[in-house]
């Protein structure tokens, strides 16, 4: 699958959380949806639970909308000891104290996305571990409002910073810009799934 830009919107924990319920609702990004069912599909193949990727396919769908999925993602939580009121009560995660968004200073179409700098944006923030005793913040994060292909005006905004110390939002606002690339030619969109590999 491509890899070449955050999967969804969500970057961090509880941000990912929620946004995972949301997908399993139907209600998710497009891309984290698509992904989720394809592999779904094949996993339902291997496991004889249907017969080919469109029979696959309709039993996911069933399960997403009559509300099965997010139900079975409850028994997992439960069934390992966890509290499964926020998976229909998301809003019960962590949340981080303050949200800023990042403001685009050009104007354009975005070409490239650096994956790790995301990544070290949430970090920067406290939602990955510099060290092993690095402790973890759950509620901070970024969410994006912008991905490759979209064509962006400036002043608009490109993501949502979620987090706790405004220093450490600043250095992430930083780290954040220098990962995204403009063009002033539009830029077709990759496909997600690149292909499939079967036994």
């Amino acid at each position: 699958s491509d890899m070449d830009q955050p999967l969804g919107f969500a970057v961090g924990n509880a941000l990912e959380v929620k946004e995972a319920i949301d997908t399993l609702q139907g209600k998710g990004p497009a891309d984290f949806l698509e992904l989720c069912m394809t592999l779904g599909s094949y996993m339902l193949i291997a496991g004889e639970k249907a017969e080919n990727e469109k029979e696959a396919r309709d039993k996911l769908t069933e399960s997403v909308y009559s509300g099965k999925a997010l139900d079975k993602l409850a028994q997992l939580i439960e069934a390992q000891g966890g509290d499964q009121t926020s998976v229909y009560h998301p809003e019960l995660l962590p949340t981080a104290e303050y949200q800023e968004d990042i403001i685009s200073s050009q104007e354009g179409y975005i070409s490239h996305i650096t994956c790790i700098e995301i990544g070290m944006c949430s970090m920067l923030l406290g939602g990955g571990r510099e060290t092993k005793e690095s402790a973890i913040d759950l509620s901070v994060g970024l969410i994006l409002r912008k991905k490759v292909g979209d064509f962006v005006k400036k002043g608009e905004t490109l993501a949502v910073l979620h987090g706790n110390d405004r220093e450490k939002m600043t250095q992430a606002r930083q780290r954040f810009l220098q990962a995204y690339s403009f063009s002033q030619n539009i830029v077709e969109k990759s496909p997600l799934i690149k292909g499939v590999i079967t036994p």
